[in-house]
């Protein structure tokens, strides 16, 4: 366990991270908690010319004070600083700036600018006013719609202090600490263009300035440039970060990463594509056992799986672009339908995706203690089956296909023992797609 702040060693360094993305105009740095995402950003705000932002930033004020030019303002606050990161098991959480100086430091005219984008963005207007219209000395307050800034959201205080400290002209870079913090997810999505983005860049920031930024909010990721996030971890003083590589890294961050989830979308945490009814009607039970608050679609592809992949795949527009790549199945059996596996191969389905049994009938990947029950003798073992066109026969008993599997499946319970061959190429791909850290 570190004790001061110079004992993390960072790889790269910060200075690293910086020339490697020179000619870009934001870094996004994502990981757990802990992973030394914040230390990143301090280490980088020991330059004069890089403005830290820390995630202390909740303030509420009515008068608005007076802006007071002081020589010594940045060095005050970089000893202070300096000051926690010297100190034993401190830490440095305080903004440089609250809402209320970084709306008094701006001139008039690029405060102006500020209100006409928050007044396109939002649709409501924002002004300075005197408190006594008739008295110029009166006190002054930011107006919103009538309301003083003081009433409206915190998260309506936050993204003006945020965007107002951004515009600090003096800074060639501004490192901001979860610009999340606060928002709701609409305030994010509003935010988010202009920081990530950079929609607005000609009038917000002329200077332009590069953002480091660290989140743990996928809207903050920068999707249309994979390279410019990078993965945070650590162990013990090391602390690492390791650029995303692709689109398919970056859809991996979303989902494994930073915790979202399809099932809380109401959409399937996974499609698994099967031969046949009886396939269907067997493993959706398995499923439901397995995974009971999850999910998952189990589609019969009457002996097509391929017709099906391909209408799966065009209804999502790219399936190897999209978050179900790795949480589509196919399952058949030894003998696969002819161009299956160069079309998955295409498709970009990963390998331990496709559960293919070792014989060709799925009711050689049925519980035998089940069968015993159904057969009303003992069954050791699937190999005592013998499957002839829609029969299955054990012990002088014979069941159709269909028969068999509405019976056994309705014996299923969350305490059934299924085979090691279901579990290790079904179920455990399966939870790992979907459960990644459990």
């Amino acid at each position: 366990m570190p004790r001061f702040f110079s004992d993390l060693v960072f790889d790269p360094a910060p200075e690293q991270i910086i020339e490697m993305q020179q000619g870009q105009k934001v870094t996004v740095l994502t990981g757990y908690n802990n992973s030394g995402k914040s230390a990143y950003l301090k280490k980088m705000a020991e330059h004069d010319k890089v403005l830290y932002l820390g995630p202390n930033r909740f303030y509420s004020f009515h008068f608005m004070s007076l802006f007071n030019h002081d020589e010594n303002e940045m060095n005050n606050f970089r000893n202070n600083m300096n000051n926690a990161r010297n100190s034993q098991y401190s830490n440095f959480e305080s903004s440089f700036y609250d809402t209320n100086r970084a709306l008094t430091r701006l001139t008039n005219q690029r405060r102006q600018k500020l209100f006409e984008v928050f007044e396109d963005i939002f649709g409501v207007t924002i002004s300075v006013k005197p408190e006594f219209e008739d008295n110029e000395f009166s006190n002054r307050y930011v107006d919103i719609d009538g309301d003083s800034l003081s009433v409206t959201s915190s998260g309506t205080r936050l993204f003006l202090g945020v965007i107002a400290a951004l515009m600090d002209e003096r800074f060639q870079a501004v490192a901001l600490d979860e610009p999340e913090l606060g928002l709701s997810p609409v305030l994010q999505t509003k935010l988010a263009p202009l920081i990530i983005a950079r929609e607005r860049d000609d009038e917000l920031f002329p200077h332009n300035p590069h953002f480091f930024i660290t989140t743990h909010s996928h809207t903050f990721l920068d999707k249309q440039n994979p390279s410019n996030n990078f993965v945070v971890s650590r162990e013990g003083n090391k602390i690492q970060a390791n650029a995303c590589k692709n689109k398919q890294e970056l859809i991996d961050i979303h989902f494994r990463m930073l915790g979202n989830d399809l099932g809380n979308l109401y959409l399937p945490d996974a499609i698994v594509f099967v031969e046949g009814e009886t396939d269907k009607i067997y493993l959706q039970r398995v499923l439901r056992a397995s995974f009971p608050n999850r999910n998952i679609v189990v589609e019969s592809c009457g002996g097509d799986i391929a017709a099906r992949l391909n209408s799966w795949s065009s209804a999502l527009g790219d399936l190897q672009m999209g978050p179900y790549r790795n949480r589509t199945f196919v399952v058949a059996d030894s003998v696969m339908q002819s161009g299956l596996l160069r079309l998955i191969s295409r498709l970009g389905i990963p390998d331990e995706n496709v559960a293919r049994w070792d014989a060709n009938g799925i009711e050689y990947v049925y519980p035998p203690a089940l069968l015993g029950q159904i057969f009303g003798a003992r069954v050791a073992t699937t190999n005592e089956l013998t499957i002839t066109g829609d029969r299955v026969t054990a012990h002088a008993v014979t069941k159709t296909k269909m028969e068999l599997a509405q019976a056994l499946s309705a014996q299923i319970t969350s305490s059934t023992e299924f085979p090691e061959e279901v579990l290790a190429k079904l179920v455990r791909p399966l939870r790992n797609a979907i459960l990644p850290d459990q």
